[in-house]
């Protein structure tokens, strides 16, 4: 389910207007998208729960800079997006940050309460793009045009990529089964 564009405007005007509740409207209707635009940045579940929560920090003190009639949603990403690359940039400054680290020890994601190891496996196959697009399609509910908005890509691009990450997490789904069930033959065999 996409977000409601028009319910999102009229909170951000009420906000504007200094109803502070609105900011609870904003949060249910853009987290889902605001986290699954972070997560991939920054590779770490927590970090982009917290950059997710700055996010909302900054729109509530800069409200007055958003132009009512623009896209609230892509506005939001911006600040979140410069978030995540502010604390990408603080983290590197304190550690140099392994990129090519697993993303967590256990090799599984966790959205909200579910358990993933297909989001840790597109993590792996993918490239960062093609990651982005996939999550902000399958978790974060936009269509292809908005994730172009967002991305600044052609829209073509964006259906072409999206097709090319799930044939990769197709294959690379394909191959783990294939090795699991190689191990468990031989451990028979073995047996």
């Amino acid at each position: 389910m996409a977000i409601d564009e028009q319910k999102l405007e009229k909170a951000m005007a009420a906000l504007q207007k200094g109803d502070s509740n609105a900011l609870g409207d904003i949060y249910v209707l853009t987290s889902k998208g605001v986290f699954t635009f972070v997560l991939p940045i920054l590779h770490d579940y927590q970090l982009a729960e917290d950059v997710m929560q700055q996010t909302y920090v900054s729109c509530y003190d800069n409200i007055q800079s958003y132009r009512l009639g623009t896209s609230a949603r892509n506005w939001l990403l911006t600040i979140a997006k410069n978030a995540a690359l502010s604390e990408l940039k603080k983290r590197n400054r304190e550690v140099s940050y392994d990129f090519a680290q697993e993303p967590s020890s256990s090799g599984v994601y966790y959205l909200g309460d579910v358990e993933s190891p297909t989001i840790a496996i597109a993590n792996k196959v993918l490239a960062e793009d093609e990651f982005n697009i996939l999550m902000l399609y399958a978790i974060g509910d936009y269509k292809h045009r908005e994730i172009a908005d967002i991305l600044h890509l052609p829209l073509g691009t964006v259906t072409w990529k999206y097709s090319m990450a799930l044939k990769k997490v197709k294959a690379a789904l394909e191959e783990s089964q294939t090795e699991y069930e190689r191990e468990h033959e031989l451990g028979y065999k073995n047996a």
